[in-house]
């Protein structure tokens, strides 16, 4: 995205001018300019006048999302916990009890938000629901405390985006967490969540919640402090020659190389 754009327009009459650039982003990201540059020979073409404009303009670059066909780190989530060990009872309604109270993020969905409370602290306030059956909660968490090597972030990144929008297309309650922002939810604010996050970042949001979720990391030995029934997907600095294991047996999970197709990887079956 650092290159300059540029076009000649021959006469600019009393009208509105449509120009489209298409570029083709060499990375994800959140970019912002202020200026616009129009450079001008009229009327004579003897030597060039330049001025700055100011027009701030954003464009965000969406990390990729993977067609996944299948995903058994998705599909079997939940499956070995009973309702009590989950936290939640089976229910089959789709909208569940109230939890807590947050800030209006873009991308909420209007029939949640809560106006009484809303008109009482002047902004937007949504209701944030408990989980709505059995197994059918996903928690994707990306260990964006950490430090990554840039490769390995990148494609954790896409991995976080496609495992997001799987289980939403089947159906499941599926939310993103990070260190920096907590847990946040919708097609568009994920997005931009993943088009903006570095790792590295200080703690914000504090721990990840204390139930089943899936963990993407760097960290080898973050594993041993998931909850029971997590899933995990890592991204280890030095080849692993042993299975990966944890302190709790219910944790299951994959070891991704880089060197090998991702969306083969995340349609494959987690092991021990």
């Amino acid at each position: 995205m650092g290159q300059r754009l540029g076009g000649v327009i021959e006469d600019i009459s009393l009208q509105c001018l449509c120009l489209t650039y298409i570029l083709a982003a060499e990375r994800r990201g959140i970019f912002r300019w202020k200026t616009v540059q129009l450079r001008t020979a009229a009327s004579l073409g003897l030597f060039w006048c330049r001025r700055s404009r100011e027009v701030p303009a954003t464009a965000v670059v969406y990390p990729t999302v993977l067609p996944l066909t299948h995903c058994p780190l998705i599909d079997e989530t939940g499956q070995e916990l009973s309702p009590r060990q989950n936290g939640y009872s089976a229910q089959t309604t789709t909208a569940g009890l109230t939890r807590s109270l947050r800030p209006y993020r873009w991308g909420d969905p209007t029939r949640l938000v809560h106006w009484r409370s809303s008109a009482r602290y002047g902004e937007l306030r949504v209701r944030e629901l408990e989980v709505l059956t059995e197994g059918q909660e996903v928690l994707i968490c990306l260990d964006t405390a950490a430090s990554w090597h840039q490769d390995g972030f990148e494609q954790a990144v896409i991995a976080a985006a496609s495992l997001y929008f799987y289980a939403h297309r089947h159906n499941r309650y599926v939310q993103l967490w990070t260190a920096s922002l907590g847990l946040v939810q919708g097609h568009q604010t994920v997005l931009k969540v993943l088009a903006e996050v570095n790792p590295g970042k200080i703690p914000q949001a504090g721990k990840p919640p204390n139930r089943p979720l899936i963990w993407l990391s760097q960290s080898l030995s973050s594993l041993n402090f998931l909850p029971l029934g997590s899933r995990w997907l890592l991204w280890a600095r030095e080849p692993i020659g042993t299975p990966v294991s944890s302190q709790n047996q219910h944790q299951l999970g994959l070891v991704i190389q880089r060197d090998q197709p991702l969306q083969l990887q995340l349609q494959s079956s987690p092991g021990n």
